[in-house]
């Protein structure tokens, strides 16, 4: 669970074998925005940057997304959103 802000978030470690994540936007008002990004090593995870825009992938207030992501990959989560209000649930798991 991670707050909604108006800033961009800390990046969140996804699972290596993941290939699906559920973005579920608590907030009545904000639309949060999410990025992945992948990396070649898990060194690369704890030292590089993975940006996040008001123009990456937008989840609408008080609705779920499931999205696939690269399995087999090192890779983080970021958010940033229109408003301070609700919180974003990232729930990694597999596509069934």
């Amino acid at each position: 669970t991670v707050a909604n802000s108006a800033t961009a978030t800390a990046a969140i470690e996804l699972p290596y074998d993941s290939d699906a994540v559920s973005l579920t936007n608590s907030s009545a008002t904000a639309t949060t925005f999410v990025r992945v990004t992948y990396y070649n090593s898990a060194r690369e995870v704890s030292t590089g940057t993975a940006p996040t825009a008001t123009a990456d992938y937008p989840i609408r207030p008080a609705s779920t997304i499931v999205r696939g992501i690269q399995n087999g990959k090192h890779k983080v989560i970021r958010t940033i959103a229109s408003a301070a209000d609700g919180n974003i649930y990232i729930t990694p798991g597999h596509m069934v």
